[in-house]
């Protein structure tokens, strides 16, 4: 069965089904400090890592480190983002929206591979040397992505366009016909998990709200039982 959580930090899924409510939670807001590590931890021990988890606003994306974790075989992290989320900590080795990839890839033994859907070519040529286990992708390629690894993945929804989403970060140009086309060929692999991140946060309008509700309900129904 396909299941769907929402996690709820900045509000916006209040009264939503199958809420874990995280509100009360300091020192979360694209920083995740140690406190609120220890506390997010615990609040989503019980939280399935197979299933499709909603996690706010991309400011929360770090939230992903917590399922990846817990992972207990060899696996491939499939983002899709504009961002790639692998820049140094600014300071200690503090968890963040801008950098948890790099933390789950610098922490975590059984993540072996990161395959980075359609992120902004120029921040990700900036980054330098990276390893070579983590492999900017193409959309077009995303076909290529070997079978030999099952996959955890996670989406950003600010890699589609401006007229397809609402978010608060700067976005890419997918359309959303082209991230479904990619679901689909993602799902020919061995799911392991999948969330959902890039709410509008910052003075979200109605029609916004609506319109990143429809792409939530969108991806929902895009599956069949492999999640």
């Amino acid at each position: 069965m396909k299941e769907e959580i929402y996690i709820n930090l900045s509000g916006i899924y209040d009264g939503f089904p199958c809420e874990i409510n995280c509100k009360d939670i300091e020192g979360t807001n694209c920083y995740c400090d140690d406190l609120a590590v220890d506390t997010l931890r615990k609040r989503l021990k019980d939280v399935p890592v197979k299933a499709l988890h909603f996690i706010d606003s991309g400011n929360y994306h770090y939230l992903s480190y917590f399922f990846l974790e817990r992972i207990q075989e060899d696996f491939a992290l499939v983002l899709l983002d504009h961002h790639p989320d692998f820049q140094p900590p600014s300071f200690g080795n503090i968890l963040s929206c801008g950098g948890w990839v790099k933390n789950a890839f610098e922490d975590d033994s059984h993540l072996k591979k990161v395959y980075m859907i359609d992120v902004d070519k120029t921040l990700f040529e900036e980054l330098g040397n990276l390893p070579k286990e983590v492999v900017y992708t193409a959309k077009e390629e995303v076909k290529n992505i070997p079978k030999d690894l099952p996959i955890y993945v996670s989406l950003d929804k600010d890699v589609l366009s401006e007229d397809e989403a609402a978010t608060d970060w700067d976005q890419g140009d997918m359309k959303l016909s082209e991230l479904l086309d990619i679901m689909r060929v993602l799902q020919e692999h061995r799911l392991l998990g999948m969330d959902v991140c890039g709410e509008k946060k910052e003075a979200a309008t109605d029609s916004e709200i609506e319109i990143n509700r429809k792409i939530n309900e969108t991806i929902y129904n895009c599956f069949d039982n492999s999640i």
